[in-house]
């Protein structure tokens, strides 16, 4: 009898354990896979790709371009897989199913929203040996011109009945609780945030070293603000002024509203002859350089002097600012051999690494097609397309 009873406890005991990793089965780190060919594989588009982080409680799904933060509200177990919930309304859901638990490789049925569901697959960090690795293709990858909004921040407002987002840095959208668009805009050479202690739409808008903190309320079909604070940059710190202004969110204009404050010369306007002179050239940052393009557009007469002051701000440290005056160089003279040299360099000082060996192999591809001295090369363009 002793016998049979520890049978049972045993047989209770792994029957407990195989529940308990079934439950549990959908914990870990999983890379995103794709069908081909009737077997799964990893893709390298030479970005990072797709990725989820599950634990017990939470869902970090990493994406292309945009990344998913969730807590698991709860979960349920049937026939067709663990579905772990993000709402207690069951409208929102990720739903895991083994494919192939020898290979780790799993299927999930996102559902996002009610009229927003995918099926994604992914392998479980753990077995990532077990799929083959293949290089992306156009139709695999997505390339910077297929690349949409990226949201940066956002922020549910009005009671719950609006969320505004941040997207690209520069541009909000106002949507209701149902997702539907109620007003977008973007903000010419301004960076945009959300300050998450504000009222109603609370933003800092900077623009070049000097910015704005404005709240923008709901007024019938409009946001208007009652008060900005505006903070100057000077030489001897940082001024901020506070007044009262009604400003429409539709209409904002960062130097309209600068001339309210009788700072009128805060904009710096600055003229295609001062990128000549290092001093001035130093303290020019990336939206001034934008404002002197749009204004002096390049062309045949002034690109030697846009690639010298490109040149000047690599020597400065100044890559940004560099790499936007010589990507409209190429744009405009697409066989300029020495400007995708300096381009690679500053792009590769900026940590976009990538683009830069595009550069740099297209410098050496001009070099040969016309003939150049290849001896002239710089080393560093050798090592640093390896």
């Amino acid at each position: 009898m002793k016998k049979i009873i520890f049978g049972l406890l045993m047989l209770s005991l792994i029957l407990s354990c195989k529940s308990q990793d079934s439950k549990e089965n959908y914990i870990g780190t999983w890379l995103e896979v794709k069908q081909k060919n009737k077997e799964f594989v990893l893709v390298d588009c030479g970005y990072e790709g797709g990725s989820l982080k599950t634990s017990n409680n939470s869902i970090f799904e990493k994406g292309i371009m945009e990344d998913v933060d969730m807590k698991i509200d709860h979960i349920k177990e049937g026939e067709d897989g663990i579905t772990l919930f993000t709402d207690k309304l069951e409208k929102s859901y990720y739903k895991f199913l083994w494919i192939d638990k020898e290979k780790g490789i799993s299927k999930w049925e996102i559902q996002y929203s009610e009229s927003s569901k995918v099926v994604k697959y992914f392998v479980n960090a753990l077995n990532v040996k077990s799929v083959k690795k293949i290089q992306g293709t156009k139709t695999d990858c997505i390339s910077k011109e297929d690349v949409g909004d990226v949201v940066n921040d956002s922020l549910v407002i009005n009671g719950g009945n609006n969320i505004i987002l941040v997207e690209d840095d520069n541009c909000i959208s106002l949507k209701n609780k149902k997702g539907n668009l109620i007003f977008e805009r973007c903000f010419d050479n301004s960076i945009v945030k959300i300050r998450h202690t504000g009222e109603g739409i609370p933003l800092t808008i900077t623009n070049g070293q000097n910015s704005m903190d404005i709240d923008f309320f709901s007024k019938g079909n409009e946001w208007i603000s009652n008060s900005v604070t505006y903070y100057k940059s000077s030489s001897s710190g940082e001024d901020k002024n506070t007044k009262s202004m009604a400003v429409s969110l539709k209409e904002f204009d960062f130097n309209n509203v600068v001339d309210q404050f009788g700072d009128v010369n805060s904009k710096g306007l600055i003229s295609l002859d001062d990128i000549k002179n290092k001093e001035k050239l130093k303290e020019i940052d990336v939206y001034k350089i934008a404002d002197i393009l749009k204004a002096n557009p390049i062309c045949n007469e002034n690109i030697a002097l846009y690639n010298d002051a490109a040149f000047n701000l690599i020597e400065m440290e100044n890559f940004n600012e560099a790499r936007i005056i010589l990507l409209d160089i190429v744009n405009f003279s697409p066989d300029r051999v020495v400007a995708y040299l300096n381009l690679g360099d500053a792009q590769w000082g900026f940590d976009e690494n990538e683009d830069a060996k595009k550069s740099y192999q297209k410098y050496i591809s001009l070099m040969k097609t016309q003939g150049k001295d290849l001896n002239k090369i710089p080393k560093r363009v050798y090592e640093r397309i390896k």
